[in-house]
């Protein structure tokens, strides 16, 4: 195993590399948990100083959301796009986002292989307009280990886009979920999502401005505050690499065991340094990424309605597992 300190920008932090097990000659990823910093309304300006410097610093931004809700499932597979698109207009402008995930990554080209260092941060949000709730979504998050109590103690306030507010990029926003995502539209780097059409939708609606009726006028907007572009990479793998299938567990299994493949040859391994700021260590929380099982106690590949066959055709995934706001590519 190859374990090591880290230092730079982003702090010291453990630096994670696959190892060869000896007694079986079979490659495989360190068993380890990933720092994630919970960020919420009583360590925001404890916090602030880290996540700006982690934002400044990154060479790419990862973002997911946790949500109350989609709407109607069937609206959002309608054959049109700009159906589709009201649907989403609907669903962001009546649901609230309930957590906002950020992962920073710094890239070094440093020889024999290239350095990423990860800083992750799982922001609590609380919306202070009226919002619909569903209990699929609300079940999913409990069974994954989200905590509703400290999420409405503790969750960070906002106020969704109306049409009478003025966009923070005219008058400076009183609100920091609002100033983060400021500072990730000039951070001057690509933000990289997940099948992310709905979660960007939901970030306009909740921190930018209201959604525009029209998805011609909602695409431009993108392609003008994101001026570093968006990559998403459920659309490489289904479009580029040609996968199977894209779900996000299967091509993190996927991406695992090719990995483990190139160690065990002697090609480049992929370094992963997640930093560990000591003066917010109190807020950082060990997640387990390679765990099996879910909160819950339920085999994570029920919750995702990963087929079995799926599994053993492949054999890439024996469980599904969540990555929550840690995502790996």
């Amino acid at each position: 195993a190859v374990v090591s300190t880290q230092s730079g920008h982003y702090g010291r932090g453990i630096q994670i590399l696959f190892e060869i097990n000896m007694t079986t000659d079979k490659p495989q990823l360190m068993e380890t948990k990933v720092p994630v910093v919970e960020v919420t309304s009583s360590n925001m300006k404890e916090v602030w100083p880290s996540l700006v410097h982690s934002i400044k610093y990154s060479s790419f931004i990862s973002l997911d959301l946790e949500l109350s809700g989609l709407g109607d499932r069937r609206h959002l597979m309608r054959k049109s796009v700009d159906d589709r698109y009201t649907a989403i207009v609907d669903a962001a402008k009546t649901r609230s986002v309930l957590a906002l995930g950020v992962s920073c990554w710094r890239v070094t080209q440093d020889e024999p292989e290239p350095q990423y260092y990860i800083q992750t941060y799982n922001i609590l949000t609380l919306c202070r307009e009226n919002f619909t709730v569903e209990p699929d979504a609300l079940q999913f998050l409990v069974d994954h280990g989200f905590d509703f109590n400290k999420q409405y103690k503790d969750g960070i306030e906002y106020t969704p886009s109306t049409e009478d507010m003025i966009i923070f990029k005219e008058k400076k926003s009183t609100e920091p979920l609002r100033d983060v995502f400021a500072m990730i539209l000039t951070a001057k780097c690509p933000v990289v999502t997940h099948n992310g059409l709905i979660d960007l939708a939901f970030l306009y609606q909740a921190f930018y401005a209201p959604l525009p009726a029209n998805m011609s006028i909602f695409v431009a907007d993108l392609q003008d505050m994101f001026k570093s572009g968006i990559l998403d990479t459920k659309c490489l793998a289904e479009y580029l690499i040609r996968e199977h299938a894209t779900y996000l567990e299967y091509l993190f299994r996927k991406s695992v065991k090719r990995m483990e493949e190139a160690v065990s040859e002697g090609k480049q391994k992929v370094n992963l340094s997640f930093s560990e700021h000591k003066a917010i260590k109190t807020h950082v929380n060990h997640i387990e990424c390679f765990a099996k099982k879910s909160a819950s106690g339920k085999e994570l590949c029920e919750n995702y309605a990963v087929s079995t066959v799926l599994c053993s055709v492949y054999n890439y995934v024996q469980h599904g597992f969540p990555l929550h706001r840690l995502v790996i590519y």
